[in-house]
């Protein structure tokens, strides 16, 4: 399947306001203000900010709100390779890390490296 979108690898597919929005919030807030946009500008913002190593968390906790489809129709083979690695991640909710937590009495421990 050829992806029909991301050519123009610079054109955020959002306004700056919304873009600082999601920058300066929570995950998950980041989950609310991603489900009221369309899928397809979602899948847009996910690669736009997955591309860019400083935004790329952001752009997993979105792609984790994606479909397979709506991110490959946007960015081809890399779309499936970002749902994979959003999928993999396993982004939770703070209160989810919260539980666990509690539960074992230890915050859980992250490989991720900034």
């Amino acid at each position: 399947m050829r992806p029909s979108g991301s050519t123009d690898l610079e054109a955020c597919p959002v306004s700056d306001d919304l873009l600082k929005r999601l920058l300066d919030a929570t995950l998950n807030a980041v989950t609310d203000v991603g489900c009221q946009l369309p899928e397809q500008q979602r899948a847009a913002l996910a690669v736009y900010c997955y591309r860019r190593s400083h935004f790329r968390r952001l752009g997993l906790s979105l792609a984790s709100l994606c479909s397979q489809q709506a991110l490959v129709m946007e960015a081809g083979h890399a779309g499936d390779l970002i749902y994979r690695q959003a999928s993999s991640a396993g982004f939770m909710s703070e209160g989810d890390a919260a539980n666990r937590t509690a539960k074992s009495g230890k915050p859980p421990v992250s490989l991720y490296v900034v």
